[in-house]
């Protein structure tokens, strides 16, 4: 699972943005359009450092791999054949932007931003984190559940070329591929106004797509490979825990009682599942990624951070199966032509399955 743990789409697709200004304000897009400028200037060509002399043996070899990772994406996902991830910028941190996401305390309904030409987006992205800490702020004032986070990674699109940052060296094989097919993947097919879709899309590909590139490169009998099911596992795990969470939390929302009781039942339904979390989930977890989950503030924005990124994953799974036979390029080329059709994605997709069923 990628996304909350790190890469977002954070549609400030700045350059564009800042020039036409909107309801997130002419100086935060001018601010984060800035600093966007200054993680872009003196970038250096992938190719030309791979085939420099003197460009370190490590970061050769890493390099090799974006450039085999971007191959893979393209030939055997069809995803855009963009510019994307070939350059690489060396920067003083170990990530890129700290987001911001709010909730309803008593539903899950989401905050969100409005930006130009993307409409709105339950997230908005900060390169300074005192900036992001004043949004947050502001926001758990006026009584939202507010969650901040570091992502490592967001697509521009297509609109500019996004780097390979320094930070990405320290990834496992299995998080760089995951990284760069979930960002090409939104750079190949998004829709405005279908976040959720767009993001269980990107988490969806990202994820069996560089399971799949490490079973092509490595085997299955590697550690790399194995490694990466291991984690996907975790993250099937965890999302069963999340998705109990819910559902307890919206039979309390639910309730015809005063806001303050359910309030006080929120808190002691949350407490019970982290207790859950440690006694029950905790030792099941055969990767480290997940463990720390029981000493997080859970709100209801952390809730539907899940929802937004895994949702609709089983859906996808289950299309991508039937319908596609397993196969991520023919899965894409079927996203792309249903997105040509009108209507929202998700009741288009249980349509052609509910078809598929009737016919068999």
């Amino acid at each position: 699972m990628r996304s909350p743990r790190g890469a977002v789409l954070i549609l400030c697709s700045i350059a564009l943005l800042f020039l036409s200004g909107c309801a997130t304000g002419v100086g935060y897009l001018w601010k984060q359009g800035g600093y966007l400028l200054r993680y872009s200037l003196g970038s250096k060509s992938i190719a030309s450092l791979v085939r420099e002399q003197g460009t370190p043996l490590p970061l050769r070899a890493f390099l090799k791999k974006v450039e085999s990772i971007k191959r893979y994406a393209v030939d055997e996902i069809g995803l855009a054949g963009n510019r994307n991830y070939t350059i690489y910028k060396r920067i003083d941190r170990d990530y890129l932007v700290n987001v911001v996401q709010a909730a309803d305390p008593l539903s899950f309904t989401r905050y969100e931003w409005r930006y130009p030409l993307f409409g709105k987006l339950p997230y908005k992205g900060y390169y300074d984190p005192a900036d992001a800490k004043a949004e947050a702020e502001r926001l758990r004032s006026k009584g939202y559940d507010v969650i901040v986070r570091q992502a490592d990674a967001f697509s521009t699109l297509g609109i500019f070329r996004d780097p390979v940052y320094s930070y990405m060296q320290k990834y496992t094989d299995y998080e760089l591929a995951s990284l760069i097919i979930h960002e090409e993947t939104h750079a190949t097919l998004f829709l405005k106004g279908q976040d959720q879709f767009n993001e269980g899309l990107a988490t969806f590909v990202g994820d069996q797509g560089a399971l799949d590139y490490l079973r092509s490169t490595a085997g299955e009998l590697s550690v790399s490979y194995r490694d990466a099911v291991a984690e996907q596992a975790d993250a099937r795990l965890l999302l069963l825990f999340i998705e109990g969470l819910r559902s307890s939390l919206e039979g309390v929302y639910a309730k015809p009682i005063p806001r303050s009781d359910k309030l006080i039942e929120k808190a002691e339904v949350i407490s019970h599942y982290q207790s859950i979390f440690t006694t029950v989930y905790h030792p099941q977890f055969r990767t480290k990624r997940y463990r720390a989950l029981s000493h997080l503030p859970l709100n209801n924005a952390y809730i539907m951070l899940f929802g937004l990124y895994t949702r609709d994953i089983s859906l996808l799974e289950r299309y991508d199966r039937e319908i596609c036979r397993g196969n991520l390029k023919i899965f894409m080329a079927e996203m792309k032509r249903l997105s040509r059709e009108r209507g929202r994605m998700i009741p288009k997709i249980r349509a052609e399955l509910a078809v598929d069923v009737a016919t068999r």
